[in-house]
C-alpha cells in the first residue's frame, strides 16, 4: 500500500514537472505570427496573379481603408489603430484584439472588370487571438450568407481550420493558419467568366495566398 502510494506520488510529481515544462516552452517559443516588415510580403500584388490589376471596389467582411485606392494596403501602428476604430464602428471589433498588422488587396482581371479576388491577411499575437478572431469572422459571414438565396457553408481542407461559404457568383473562405486569418474572395458579378474558370480561381488564389503566409511563418 506505501509503495503503490509512493509510486502514485512520483507519476504526479512527475506529471507536474511535464506540465510546467510544456509551459515554460510555450512561454519561450510562442507559435510564429507576422511582424510588420513580413505583413508586407505576405499580401499579394499583381505580379503574382498575371492578367489581374489592382482594385478598390470589393469589401468583405472587413470594410477597407478610405486610402485602399490603389487596391492594396497593409496597415500596422498607428494606421492599425485607426482603422480598427472604425471597424469598431461598424460592429466588427472582433478582427481588433491583439492584432498586430492587416494587409487587404483586391485584384480584378483586366479583361473583364466584373471578376475579383479580395484578401484580407490578419496577423495576431498568439493563436488563441487568432482562434477567436476566426470565430467571429465565421459569425460574421454566417450571419450574410443567409441572406443570399442558394448559398452553402461547407467545410475546407485549407489551414488548421476553414470553412467555405458559396453563393451564386461568389466564394468567400474564412482560414486560420497558425496565428494568420485569412478571408479570401472571388467574385464574378458579371456571369461572363466561365463557371471552370471561377472554380480554378476558387482553387488557386487561398493557394497562393496561404503559400506566401506560410513562407514567412517558417
Amino acid at each position: 500500500m506505501v509503495r503503490m502510494t509512493c509510486r502514485g506520488a512520483l507519476v504526479a510529481v512527475v506529471a507536474a514537472v511535464l506540465a510546467v515544462a510544456g509551459l515554460g516552452a510555450y512561454l519561450l517559443w510562442p507559435a510564429p505570427t507576422l511582424d510588420a516588415a513580413d505583413m508586407d510580403a505576405v499580401v499579394p500584388t499583381e505580379r503574382d496573379l498575371p492578367g489581374f490589376v489592382p482594385h478598390d471596389g470589393l469589401t468583405g467582411a472587413l470594410s477597407v481603408p478610405s486610402g485602399n485606392k490603389a487596391g492594396r494596403s497593409v496597415l500596422t501602428g498607428s494606421d492599425l489603430d485607426e482603422q480598427c476604430r472604425k471597424w469598431r464602428s461598424e460592429g466588427d471589433g472582433w478582427a481588433c484584439r491583439h492584432l498586430r498588422g492587416a494587409g487587404m488587396v483586391v485584384l480584378e482581371r483586366s479583361e473583364n472588370v466584373f471578376f475579383r479576388v479580395k484578401s484580407d491577411v490578419l496577423a495576431y499575437d498568439d493563436q488563441d487571438a487568432a482562434e477567436a478572431a476566426w470565430d467571429g469572422l465565421v459569425a460574421d459571414n454566417r450571419r450574410e450568407i443567409h441572406k443570399v438565396r442558394g448559398a452553402e457553408e461547407r467545410p475546407s481542407d485549407l489551414g488548421d481550420a476553414a470553412l467555405s461559404f458559396e453563393a451564386p457568383g461568389v466564394t468567400v473562405l474564412a482560414i486560420r493558419v497558425g496565428t494568420v486569418v485569412v478571408e479570401a474572395i472571388v467574385w464574378d458579378g458579371s456571369d461572363q467568366v466561365s463557371e471552370a474558370d471561377e472554380d480554378a480561381m476558387v482553387e488557386k488564389w487561398p493557394a497562393l495566398q496561404l503559400s506566401k503566409i506560410e513562407k514567412r511563418l517558417g
